[in-house]
């Protein structure tokens, strides 16, 4: 028995399905409008036994790129290859996907449902879509998955991340299934009420990825379906579940803290006009002072603040030109002197 197998106090949903694919919609509560809040839950499960791997994909609502490729991975992978199964909420929060902004738009708090787990069947919406992927998912999974990407505002993302504060044996194959994962940056972070963290306190390992955007054209989108797709496939090469596949060993990962991150965001907001906006400038290795983007006011035309790197470092995330507003997230530097290349 697996040790999410062990643990959860109610069968997982896809007990007793056949090989393939399996869908189901986990009805959640009636809204105003006469529509239903529902999760689904989609669950691609192999000819033979082996782990579960689950997924949470748009947990923020404005970012959807992990569900696509992943709803194009579920008709590539070879059941009669695969050992256990891949369980995806491809949606997790429909509601703040419906208002495509990263929380749900309720009246009451914990509208963020990075810091909504594991819910309440009590509470708001957000808490109750929470509580339903704990129960139907997160309560089941031997390793998680937790996939973002950039949002509304247009930023690009290429990384993961661990809990540093998990447990030790948890930390540590966290860290290893991050290295599997592949990215150029793996961030130690830990967001209370996350999924991660909930599942981290079960004896789980996990993951958070953040990989691609919207809008971003023909070149980034294509950079970054092949990456989200490779990412995943390795990640199920090291938990064992593509016989004969080994992980993808990425050189030169860079490890660093979240006190090693400084975000950089405008005064006022404005047009930025951004000097990296390609998908293959994360984790390039920038110069203190280096200019990254500047900010025109569209009323006088004139520049009114350039964003400079705070020191020597990595690039955590970038985004294209576009009208922005002060304090929002511009782009983000890794310290280099606080990192830690990786063989």
């Amino acid at each position: 028995m697996t040790t999410a197998a062990a643990s959860a106090k109610t069968a997982a949903p896809w007990v007793d399905q056949p090989e393939g694919h399996f869908f189901k919609r986990i009805e959640i509560a009636r809204m105003l409008t006469g529509a239903m809040v529902s999760l689904p839950l989609h669950v691609l499960t192999g000819r033979q036994p082996g782990p579960t791997l689950g997924v949470t994909c748009m947990v923020h609502g404005d970012e959807p790129q992990p569900s696509v490729m992943i709803r194009e991975m579920f008709s590539e992978i070879d059941t009669a290859k695969l050992k256990g199964r891949l369980a995806v909420t491809s949606v997790s929060n429909s509601l703040a996907m419906a208002a495509f902004n990263r929380q749900s738009p309720e009246q009451h708090g914990k509208t963020d449902m990075h810091e909504a787990f594991p819910g309440s069947a009590k509470g708001n919406f957000t808490q109750r879509l929470a509580n339903a992927i704990s129960k139907n998912l997160l309560d089941h999974v031997d390793a998680l998955l937790d996939f973002h990407s950039g949002g509304s505002g247009g930023r690009l993302q290429n990384r993961c991340g661990f809990n540093g504060k998990a447990p030790e044996e948890v930390r540590k194959r966290s860290i290893e299934l991050c290295r599997a994962f592949g990215t150029p940056l793996i961030q130690e972070s830990s967001v209370p009420g996350s999924g991660p963290d909930y599942v981290n306190t079960k004896g789980i390992p996990s993951v958070g990825g953040e990989i691609g955007g919207c809008y971003l054209g023909p070149h980034a989108t294509d950079f970054y379906r092949k990456q989200i797709k490779t990412s995943l496939k390795s990640l199920m090469a090291e938990l064992g579940m593509l016989p004969g596949e080994q992980p993808v060993k990425t050189q030169g990962q860079i490890l660093f803290p979240l006190k090693a991150k400084a975000e950089l965001r405008p005064t006022h907001g404005g047009f930025l006009v951004s000097f990296f906006e390609s998908p293959s400038d994360i984790g390039k290795y920038v110069t203190k002072g280096t200019k990254l983007g500047e900010v025109i006011d569209l009323h006088s035309w004139k520049v009114q603040e350039e964003l400079v790197a705070p020191f020597d470092g990595h690039i955590f995330f970038s985004r294209y030109s576009g009208i922005i507003e002060g304090g929002t997230q511009g782009f983000a530097v890794i310290d280099a002197s606080l990192s830690k290349i990786l063989d």
